[in-house]
């Protein structure tokens, strides 16, 4: 998978930023975003080869490493609907 700490989509994550998963989420590989914690974005990438944009996260409770996999035929309102800003 090439990392190049930037994807083609537009959305609303920084880096550094925190936010709060507004569901349950499963995604590839084995990663797991639970409701209502929140995470510390600390990558974006592409993956040319399984045509997903990657967000790395880190869970500011366990410190443990997630991956949310945004594949390119997913709909635009999936940041929204997954994420919020936490303030």
């Amino acid at each position: 998978m090439a990392m190049s700490g930037s994807t083609w989509r537009d959305h609303p994550f920084v880096l550094g930023g925190r936010y709060r998963a507004n569901i349950k989420i499963l995604s590839h590989p084995n990663s797991e975003f639970s409701k209502n914690s929140v995470y510390e974005l600390k990558n974006i990438g592409h993956s040319h080869y399984d045509s997903a944009s990657v967000f790395a996260f880190i869970n500011v409770e366990s410190g443990k490493l997630q991956s949310w996999w945004w594949f390119d035929d997913e709909p635009e309102s999936l940041c929204a609907d997954y994420f919020s800003v936490v303030t």
